[in-house]
């Protein structure tokens, strides 16, 4: 992981947030809840334990009913990454340090936003840091889980709801993928999908006596890749992407596939761009 890559980076972007309401600790993003700030958003009929400093003494004297001042909260949302940590993740050294490099850079963007990162890992043991811990917990991943994203995330703990929450997965694993990116999506204002795929997950190279491998089992499979049997696989993975960006959209999130051979500052003016703006340097 080339974390003075990451932090050079950072210095210039800013995350792009969703333009919905949502609530988090008081910043500058408006909120679906009311509160003190100085915007004036409505008017409304006095309820028995409102605060009683908001009632509008103009609008009580012409109406000589209590009426309420209904100002908007204004709220900074959480940011919160989860990052597989299966074994797929590490098939290669490349795909694993891009896969840290992009959880960082989030990590690393949302604090110098003054936004709240969240780090949740999905591996072996359910694992979860805030703040200047990312980075520390990054550095010392290892993906050593047997289990793909679908079935670790049991291990978690319950997601809070978040303005923003980013998905670091190769995403290559049988699953319901409609039911997965809904439960990705649950009390997130808005959902990334970042998939870092190697090489070798996007096309598998044959040769004499190669085998596919499930990079979590270790199992192989026993049908030799012949051109016949990588010809099958191009097609399943088209068809495997057909559905997780189908699968994501319906879950109102939005897929950015990249490839860990392209190095970070690459990807995030390609295929990462949706993820972020630029000048965001503080």
């Amino acid at each position: 992981m080339d974390e003075v890559a990451v932090g050079r980076l950072a210095l210039g972007l800013a995350l792009a947030l969703p333009r919905v309401p949502h609530r988090g600790r008081v910043g500058e993003v408006r909120a679906a809840s009311t509160g003190s700030s100085m915007e004036l958003q409505d008017f409304r009929a006095y309820q028995p334990g409102d605060d009683l400093r908001q009632l509008d003494w103009n609008a009580v004297a012409r109406t000589d009913e209590l009426i309420l001042r209904v100002r908007q909260d204004e709220v900074s949302p959480r940011v919160e990454v989860v990052v597989d940590g299966s074994r797929s993740m590490a098939l290669s050294e490349r795909k694993g340090a891009r896969a840290r490099e992009v959880a960082l850079l989030v990590c690393e963007v949302a604090a110098r936003q003054g936004l709240s990162p969240t780090l949740r890992v999905a591996g072996v043991r359910g694992e979860q840091v805030q703040g200047p811990s990312c980075r520390a917990a990054l550095r010392a991943l290892e993906f050593e889980g047997r289990d793909d994203l679908a079935a670790a995330l049991g291990r978690l703990a319950p997601p809070r709801p978040c303005g923003l929450r980013v998905v670091v997965s190769d995403f290559l694993f049988e699953a319901d993928l409609s039911a997965l990116c809904a439960r990705l999506s649950r009390g997130a204002a808005g959902l990334f999908l970042v998939q870092v795929l190697d090489a070798e997950d996007l096309s598998p190279s044959g040769g004499e006596g190669a085998r596919l491998v499930d990079s979590e089992s270790g199992a192989a499979l026993e049908e030799l890749l012949t051109d016949d049997v990588l010809a099958a696989y191009a097609r399943r993975f088209a068809e495997h992407q057909r559905s997780l960006r189908g699968a994501a959209l319906r879950a109102r999130g939005t897929l950015l596939t990249t490839s860990a051979e392209s190095p970070l500052e690459a990807l995030v003016a390609g295929p990462l761009r949706p993820l972020f703006v630029t000048g965001g340097g503080a």
